[in-house]
């Protein structure tokens, strides 16, 4: 059993790399590919993403703004945006 552990060790060690690389994207929730344009642009459909937004945290910040059952449009866009500011960001700054 050893022998063939030896024997193939180099494939093994290149499927444990391949699985490796398509389980990643699960265990991680970091996906390799972007969103396609169109999905964003639907569920952002009229709410205005400030620049302050990660790209990747659009679609969150969007269904915030939808959720969200504050008094106004304003006090909606302002808890949200606290929300998902970046706390490295912040960290940053103060240094």
């Amino acid at each position: 059993m050893i022998n063939y552990i030896k024997n193939n060790f180099p494939i093994i060690v290149l499927f444990l790399i391949v699985v490796g690389g398509f389980a990643y994207p699960f265990y991680s929730g970091k996906w390799l590919v972007a969103n396609r344009l169109s999905d964003i642009d639907s569920k952002c459909y009229g709410v205005d993403v400030p620049e302050s937004i990660p790209y990747n945290k659009a679609i969150l910040f969007c269904s915030c703004v939808h959720a969200n059952g504050h008094v106004s449009k304003e006090e909606n866009y302002k808890y949200c945006e606290r929300k998902f500011v970046d706390k490295e960001d912040q960290n940053f700054l103060r240094r």
